[in-house]
């Protein structure tokens, strides 16, 4: 059972499952391969990090945010990051 905290491990979560990571693939919709990665501190898109907390949630009948989980990383857009730094770096125009 996993006790009630402010902070959860992603470790945490997937160590106190009573289901196999299969049996996780199959309700998170994640591929087994995928899951065990991001178990592991491999990068993951925010999206599938986002279904996984969600499913999470339903197993262990609590709300999961990104925020409060430590250990999952999560890739950076980085065409977005560029965007971003380019529009930064441009002089405002005068009206």
């Amino acid at each position: 059972m996993l006790e009630e905290k402010e902070t959860y491990s992603i470790q945490d979560l997937f160590d106190n499952l009573d289901i196999s990571i299969r049996e996780l693939d199959k309700m998170s919709g994640i591929n087994e391969v995928t899951l065990a990665r991001i178990r592991d501190g491999k990068p993951t898109y925010r999206s599938t990090a986002n279904k996984l907390l969600k499913t999470f949630a339903t197993i262990y009948n609590r709300p999961f945010y990104l925020n409060k989980i430590t250990g999952i990383n999560v890739r950076t857009n980085k065409r977005l990051e560029q965007k971003e730094a380019r529009k930064s770096a441009k002089p405002e125009q005068a009206a």
